[in-house]
């Protein structure tokens, strides 16, 4: 361990001023600091770090501040750790980082940003996998983050998760799944791929109470069958009665997508 392990991270971040200009500086003084110690062998200060930017990067006041005092390449470093517990945190950090729009295209452009993302997705651990598919969620509402993310290789790691017994982790591949379906390539990959398959299976043998769930399936498989070659695959799987299903929830918003979905299988 450095020199510079000798001062905890507490020394530097964790008292900060609640004034976003005072907070933005002492991020930017401490800030190379912290490089040192995510760099650092010991994964207690790796998680003290990483736990830190996470609960901050709940605010929506300190969103952009992070990312632009160099956060953003800090959390990249710390998603490398071979500690599962760093990767967790850093990963739910990037999450909320990535409610802001700006922070979408910053991740999106970040070297190694993008292979980092799809790295995680491929994790042994459920709440790494969920974390990272929120975060590419998020991402992909931005055009030119679709096709950045697909050229990455994130397309087949997410259709894996979609079959993971973890729900809130299906629940996020699923909107990951919707929102890269927009754009007709992705869309045709996705299917071919086999997407659709695992996403109905959701809905089996009865429809879960879950309207969280529920919405993005139905939004899913609206975005994957614009394509008339694709609602036939749906059609194929024996999908329209459950999406017939769905368009009798009692949830405003799932209904109105299963209604979409069901309007492309029967044009």
């Amino acid at each position: 361990m450095g020199a510079a392990s000798s001062a905890r991270p507490s020394d530097v971040v964790v008292d900060a001023p609640a004034d976003g200009e005072s907070f933005t500086d002492a991020l930017r003084v401490n800030l190379q600091r912290l490089l040192i110690y995510a760099k650092s062998s010991d994964p207690l200060l790796q998680r003290e770090v990483a736990e830190r930017l996470a609960n901050e990067a709940v605010r929506a006041d300190r969103q952009a501040q992070i990312v632009e005092c160099g956060g953003l390449k800090l959390l990249v470093q710390l998603t490398r750790s071979g500690d599962a517990e760093v990767q967790r945190l850093s990963a739910h950090a990037l999450a909320n980082l990535s409610a802001l729009a700006g922070n979408q295209r910053a991740i999106a452009e970040a070297e190694g940003g993008l292979e980092m993302l799809v790295s995680l997705l491929r994790s042994s651990v459920p709440e790494v996998q969920r974390q990272a598919a929120k975060t590419i969620a998020n991402m992909s509402v931005i055009a030119t983050n679709m096709r950045l993310i697909a050229d990455r290789g994130g397309l087949p790691p997410l259709v894996a998760l979609l079959s993971v017994p973890q729900v809130k982790t299906r629940i996020e591949a699923i909107a990951a799944v919707a929102n890269l379906a927009v754009d007709d390539t992705n869309e045709r990959a996705l299917v071919a791929a086999g997407a659709i398959a695992p996403i109905l299976a959701c809905l089996r043998p009865a429809l879960p109470a879950d309207f969280d769930l529920l919405t993005q399936v139905a939004r899913a498989l609206r975005n994957l069958t614009f394509t008339p070659a694709h609602a036939a695959v749906l059609r194929e799987l024996r999908g329209v009665e459950l999406l017939e299903q769905l368009a009798k929830c009692s949830n405003e918003r799932v209904r109105s997508q299963a209604d979409a979905a069901l309007a492309n299988v029967r044009k």
